[in-house]
């Protein structure tokens, strides 16, 4: 604007001069350079406009990918670095107030020796359908809830598998969340079942934190430790409500406390190493004997199990994790993960005050289509003390269809703890499909 007031004073100027000397061929040759003067302010205020709407499509294209980034960090289980300063403010369109949406589905088919009419065996089942609704809240913090509903075997149910918020450049750098998330245990609690690389859990997964994992509503701070050595060091805390995994007390207001510490590091050009360390303590809630009338008047001793629990921090649990990865020529890796449990409780509430157990996977990818792994299991449980142990060995095979459709089929043989359960041979076929925003390779 201050261009063409300038410039419309100097033609003024000039036009007078040019009626006062009609005709001087200097006038001439100065209206002709005005001319050009005025197209080329012409030329840069369009170029000014255009690059301004560049610039704020730009921003917006960042924002968009900053988010996206964030999402996908957190389903590979990297952590976002802190922020230590908002991004800039840009106007929100309607449909940027929407949140990002995505779909997962796993179908399975599961054949087995195991008699017992339970959940999945023998049949096809919709075991999960996942709905993700993800997004910024504003450029400090982003909200990741997950819906899934299954086709059970009594009845279809609907469950919160995850919804919490995430605050990042808090204070001395740390990143917070809170609401319900799956606890940050080694490595394969951390995966959505769609995610794992078998068809199901590690039996000491199962046995000590639930058939699908520990997931519970609490708080988690994280944070990377200077070290002298310049390695990424992360350390996460959570205070979890109690009701929630099978080695605690399943009261709400008995909280589980817990540690996680990782590393990363790499080997060689072509390899790398992750270590991890899980500390973890909690309330049991132990029956009580107490007396009772029997209504003839006589007292019996009976078992009686306090709703408020007791034993405070009598279950201590620790874990370590190791994931070693190579990547070779032709786009093919190789990947080594190992989880070891072992826990420190009284045989109060279960029979075992040791219970302790480990799986070691080792996954090869052989092309961008096929891979193939087996996954050996170890597990001394909780509800069997002085028994040899249960082993599981898996092998499967993965077709990939793209990175968003996977086919699985998966054999295990379990031996028995001991305690007069059989032993089992089961088939998995299982599909997973992801589409919408939650979608990633499932690897």
């Amino acid at each position: 604007m201050k261009l063409r007031i300038g410039f419309f004073f100097i033609a003024l100027f000039l036009f007078d001069v040019s009626q006062a000397r009609a005709g001087d061929p200097q006038i001439e040759v100065m209206q002709g350079q005005i001319l050009q003067l005025q197209k080329l302010v012409e030329s840069v205020e369009t170029s000014m406009a255009d690059l301004k709407m560049t610039v704020g499509n730009q921003n917006e294209v960042i924002r968009r990918q900053t988010i996206q980034i964030e999402g996908l960090q957190k389903t590979r289980g990297i952590t976002a670095p802190a922020v230590q300063a908002p991004m800039p403010s840009v106007p929100k369109a309607a449909g940027i107030l929407n949140p990002d949406i995505g779909v997962v589905g796993t179908v399975q088919t599961k054949f087995t020796e195991n008699k017992e009419d339970a959940e999945g065996n023998n049949t096809i089942a919709l075991k999960e359908l996942e709905l993700n609704l993800q997004g910024a809240v504003d450029p400090y913090s982003r909200y990741d809830a997950t819906l899934t509903f299954n086709d059970a075997l009594e009845d279809q149910n609907v469950e919160i598998e995850e919804a919490y918020y995430t605050r990042w450049g808090l204070p001395l750098g740390f990143t917070g969340q809170i609401g319900k998330f799956r606890a940050d245990i080694g490595k394969a609690n951390l995966l959505h079942a769609h995610a794992l690389p078998t068809a199901d859990y590690p039996l000491v997964i199962r046995n000590f934190f639930g058939e699908e994992g520990l997931a519970s509503s609490g708080l988690r701070l994280k944070n990377n430790i200077p070290n002298p050595w310049n390695l990424p060091l992360e350390v996460s805390g959570e205070i979890l409500r109690g009701n929630n995994g099978e080695s605690f007390s399943g009261i709400s207001r008995r909280p589980i406390f817990n540690t996680h510490l990782k590393t990363f590091f790499e080997t060689s050009e072509t390899t790398n190493l992750e270590l991890g360390w899980t500390t973890m303590f909690g309330d049991e809630n132990p029956p009580r004997t107490i007396l009772v009338d029997d209504g003839t008047g006589t007292m019996v001793e009976t078992s009686y199990t306090p709703p408020e629990g007791q034993d405070r921090y009598g279950v201590k649990v620790f874990g370590a994790d190791a994931t070693f990865n190579w990547f070779l020529p032709e786009g093919k890796t190789m990947k080594w993960q190992n989880e070891l449990y072992f826990q420190n409780r009284t045989d109060l509430v279960h029979a075992n005050d040791r219970p302790w157990g480990f799986y070691s996977l080792l996954d090869y990818r052989l092309s961008p289509k096929l891979s193939a792994g087996i996954r050996f299991d170890y597990l001394d449980p909780l509800d069997v003390a002085g028994s040899n142990g249960a082993t599981a060995v898996s092998p499967y095979l993965i077709f990939w269809q793209s990175e968003y459709a996977d086919l699985k089929l998966q054999y295990s043989h379990t031996t028995s703890t001991g305690n007069g359960t059989k032993t089992d041979n089961a088939v998995y076929l299982v599909v997973d499909f992801l589409a919408g925003y939650h979608k990633h390779p499932v690897q």
